[in-house]
């Protein structure tokens, strides 16, 4: 099986080329000439060159290829609307266009929970539940998901969508590496008690997630919700506070001025035309609301199951950590 990988660099991506690797898939991955290939180094697969937002080079990659996992994009919470449109939906069109130019089969979509934004329940969110971005990157990933189900349909192509909640783990550059930063500068505080139920998911079981939507024949026109497992922020910063030996957070802010706190941050950046300001209201978001995903469709259906717990996977965020650091 010849599998195509975008942002197979990447931290789920990387994971993704393990999984298929170790099935026996051969892999191709789209990298950037600027891309970091550290995660790849010694694998046997091959590399093509290209860029979302160049059509060419995608027509390119998606030659002789049976599944394309499409995992590349801007996963940031903040920044400019048309940045996240221009590489999240724009580039998943131009790649989708280039899978119905070479016919391509099998095309599996890395989607978000984002999608869902952070409704005021309690009640795990099915793959059904309503839509309500709060976020343009989510924004941006609702959108991407409505041309899969519109391509999927027009062009005979088996589309699937797989949505992950906060995704942590090693290699992780993103969440886990900002968490233990903001541990050591002393900057992280609980929201409220910090005990709001939140789900995440694995690097690893993601990418597991990802190629058995593959494999599967009831994926089809499908999304599927995915995590590893249950927690709250409090448990996750004080865990990992003391795995790594720091002192856990000891402050506490209401949800209310946390949001009001990360507003006037985020106002700031702009006016000093930073990037990544160190609070955002979607941080708030995340770590201020209960958000539970329901995984019973990939369960059943997939035959998918977690194979990651909270105490494993923390574990291998330090251990690569300590080694990333070296």
């Amino acid at each position: 099986m010849r599998a195509l990988v975008t942002g197979g660099t990447g931290f789920i991506g990387s994971h993704l080329v393990d999984e298929l690797l170790e099935q026996g898939y051969d892999v191709r991955v789209l990298r950037r000439t600027t891309s970091n290939i550290t995660l790849l180094e010694n694998k046997k697969l091959s590399f093509v060159f290209g860029d979302l937002t160049d059509r060419e080079s995608l027509v390119r990659a998606c030659q002789q290829v049976d599944v394309v996992f499409h995992v590349a994009a801007l996963p940031r919470d903040w920044g400019p609307r048309k940045i996240f449109f221009e590489v999240n939906f724009d580039g998943t069109k131009n790649l989708l266009d280039a899978c119905v130019q070479h016919k391509v089969p099998r095309f599996v979509f890395m989607s978000s929970a984002a999608v869902y934004g952070f409704p005021k329940t309690r009640h795990p969110l099915a793959e059904d539940y309503q839509k309500n971005p709060t976020l343009k990157y989510g924004e941006s990933k609702l959108s991407a998901e409505g041309l899969l189900w519109g391509y999927g349909i027009k062009s005979n192509m088996t589309v699937s969508a797989v949505r992950s909640p906060v995704v942590i783990g090693s290699r992780d550059r993103l969440i886990s590496l900002f968490l233990i930063h903001a541990l050591q500068q002393k900057r992280l505080f609980f929201i409220g008690d910090g005990n709001q139920k939140i789900s995440l998911s694995d690097g690893r079981d993601v990418a597991h997630c990802l190629r058995l939507a593959s494999e599967s024949r009831k994926a089809n026109n499908q999304a599927y919700n995915v995590k590893s497992f249950d927690s709250t922020p409090r448990q996750l910063m004080e865990t990992l506070a003391e795995r790594l030996g720091l002192p856990a957070p000891e402050k506490h802010r209401s949800y209310l001025s946390a949001y009001v706190l990360a507003s006037i941050v985020e106002g700031i950046w702009i006016l000093q035309g930073k990037e990544n300001p160190p609070i955002t209201r979607h941080n708030v978001r995340v770590m201020g609301t209960p958000r539970l995903m329901d995984i019973t469709k990939a369960t059943q259906e997939l035959k998918y199951t977690p194979r990651y717990t909270f105490a494993t996977t923390i574990d291998d965020v330090v251990s690569w950590y300590q080694t990333f650091t070296k």
